[in-house]
């Protein structure tokens, strides 16, 4: 891989990454910023809570395909190194977190990340599918399946022997997601926390 290369994947993923469906919604459908509402956070988990189930599956959706497009053009782009397509997933996963025009205030990043594995390695990426499906309802917390997925995605790093760069880069990420998700784990701690069961019982916003 070169510098060029890496900056050409880099900005491809970055900007498929900001495109902030949960805004977007928010903005176009409820008239809110979705970041004033509910966690705070911009992705389909706070979309589900607040805006209901049927726009919390678009927004999951459309930010899976974030992680998916970038790979597959990048792939496209650099057959040669298939290891520069999974750094335009992450650094997609990077551009739905940290969005320039916002202020870098974004989401998480776990939907993103699924697409991201579903568009390189793709029995992995239903693996992680299976986890942030699964974990949430098994405990009831959104929570447990986001932090279960990033985790595991970081060891798949290893295990799929990528480059540095995208080790060390799994890492910062999952840090970073264990960072954003510090509130929710202490509400979990406070019994404060939107359960997913509380989820089913919110009307979809009109």
């Amino acid at each position: 891989m070169t510098i060029t290369q890496i900056l050409i994947a880099a900005l491809i993923g970055y900007l498929f990454g900001c495109i902030q469906t949960a805004y977007l919604l928010g903005k176009f459908v409820g008239r809110f910023d979705i970041r004033q509402m509910g966690s705070g956070n911009a992705g389909a988990s706070n979309v589900t809570v607040i805006m209901g189930w049927k726009y919390g599956i678009i927004t999951g959706i459309l930010d899976i395909l974030k992680g998916i497009v970038p790979v597959l053009i990048v792939k496209t782009l650099y057959l040669d190194t298939p290891a520069l397509a999974y750094f335009a997933g992450q650094a997609a996963i990077l551009g739905h977190i940290f969005p320039f025009y916002l202020n870098f205030r974004g989401g998480k990043g776990v939907a993103t990340l699924v697409g991201m594995f579903l568009g390189y390695h793709w029995p992995f990426g239903l693996l992680l599918v299976g986890l942030m499906i699964v974990l949430p309802f098994t405990f009831d917390f959104i929570v447990v399946g986001s932090l279960t997925v990033f985790t595991v995605s970081a060891i798949l790093t290893f295990v799929l022997e990528l480059p540095w760069l995208c080790k060390l880069t799994a890492l910062v990420l999952t840090v970073i997601a264990f960072i954003k998700h510090a509130e929710n784990i202490q509400r979990i701690r406070n019994n404060e926390e939107v359960r997913m069961s509380d989820t089913f019982k919110k009307k979809p916003a009109d």
